[in-house]
């Protein structure tokens, strides 16, 4: 019903041109389009004004499909999605890049003006023998983005300083809705779900000490497109779902195309998913696409070709 795992994550931009020179320039994605995003889009399927226009850049790796769309709207809102959000607030948070040298990254963007949650940090993890260090930087449009950097052999092989998509991640209040959501109903493969060692992330997202966590992965089977990564932590927070949205700024929906529209809309009927608008036809790409609340509140996307 789903084909090949995330297919675009979305993301409102202030200015494209400075969106563009961080991950075209910087991180090395290329383009693969840039246009106009059509109105049936923009008023149909986002609710937007009347008026409201938007421009389309999509970027990807040479390694996988998943796009990276920026969407620079006119008038965007000029706030930031997650500027005044606690890190354990549910809903979408970090895009994460394999990156060769972590603490080279680090100095880079520091010098660059960039601000980060977290320096360099290495951990292994208790369920399986790969060390990393992470550092998770706050991007162009406030989007918090984790830098991964493999420390075990084997190493991975990357090309530039930045390598794939590694995840996209979520903080939720409730796994089993999660669960239920991308296992059960869109048959998407649980790669591994489990509570990890207390204090294990504290210092990565700035939990208090000793804060309780859970952790899943969630992914297309044969896919090596992105996982969905998901953290439900003992600390709660609120939902964000009133402000990530555009024409505010930041990480606002993900996509999925789907190999049967209609049958995935009656399926999610069935199961008392919230559909928020569509069918739609885009008249600019000719897909027919919808807006779901999925799991914590969080906006999806499905199309199809």
């Amino acid at each position: 019903m789903i084909k090949n795992g995330i297919a675009r994550i979305l993301i409102s931009v202030h200015d494209l041109r400075e969106s563009l020179a961080f991950y075209q320039d910087i991180i090395k994605m290329s383009v693969v389009s840039d246009h106009p995003v059509d109105t049936e889009t923009i008023e149909q399927l986002w609710h937007l004004p009347q008026g409201t226009t938007a421009r389309a850049v999509c970027l990807k790796n040479d390694e996988q499909t998943t796009l990276l769309e920026l969407i620079e709207f006119k008038p965007h809102s000029g706030k930031f999605i997650r500027s005044d959000a606690q890190i354990c607030d549910y809903g979408l948070f970090t895009i994460a890049f394999r990156t060769r040298d972590v603490d080279a990254a680090y100095d880079y963007f520091q010098q660059q003006g960039y601000k980060f949650i977290c320096p360099p940090i290495t951990y292994t993890p208790n369920w399986v023998p790969v060390t990393v260090k992470e550092a998770i930087m706050v991007g162009p449009n406030e989007t918090p983005i984790a830098l991964i950097e493999r420390l075990s052999e084997p190493k991975p092989v990357i090309k530039g300083d930045f390598g794939i998509l590694l995840d996209s991640s979520q903080l939720v209040e409730n796994m089993e809705e999660v669960t239920k959501f991308y296992v059960d109903i869109l048959g998407l493969n649980m790669v591994f779900d489990k509570v990890l060692p207390e204090g294990m992330i504290d210092d990565i997202l700035n939990l208090p000490a000793g804060t309780e966590s859970r952790m899943a992965f969630i992914n297309q089977s044969g896919s090596n497109n992105p996982v969905l990564e998901f953290i439900q932590c003992s600390v709660k927070g609120k939902y964000l779902s009133d402000v990530a949205k555009p024409p505010n700024l930041g990480i606002f929906a993900i996509a999925f195309q789907s190999d049967d529209l209609s049958a995935l809309i009656e399926k999610l009927h069935s199961h008392d998913i919230k559909i928020i608008s569509g069918p739609v036809t885009c008249s600019g790409n000719q897909e027919k696409a919808i807006l779901v609340q999925g799991p914590n509140q969080v906006n999806l996307q499905f199309f199809e070709q």
